[in-house]
């Protein structure tokens, strides 16, 4: 596998709907990146592909080149003070 020339890590966000049942890409700088699953592993495990053949096919990176990317989960939880 090659080195990637670039020293830019490229970020995901992603965040659990609660309607859907679902973790999705809520943002990231990677042009054109969606995804979601029913797990974070899966979501993460999809990412694998999706992040380098995204970076790829936006002409930012090459075949057999290493790209670099931050995931970061967010799931925001509300509970109640026991009285």
């Amino acid at each position: 596998m090659g080195e990637n020339a670039s020293t830019h890590v490229y970020f995901v966000k992603a965040e659990w709907d609660d309607e859907a049942s679902v973790w999705f890409v809520s943002q990231s700088d990677v042009p054109g990146l969606a995804a979601e699953a029913d797990s974070p592993e899966e979501l993460l495990a999809l990412l694998e592909t999706l992040v380098p053949e995204m970076v790829e096919l936006n002409g930012d990176g090459s075949a057999g080149e290493t790209i670099p990317y931050s995931v970061t989960l967010d799931h925001l939880t509300a509970e109640r003070v026991p009285a």
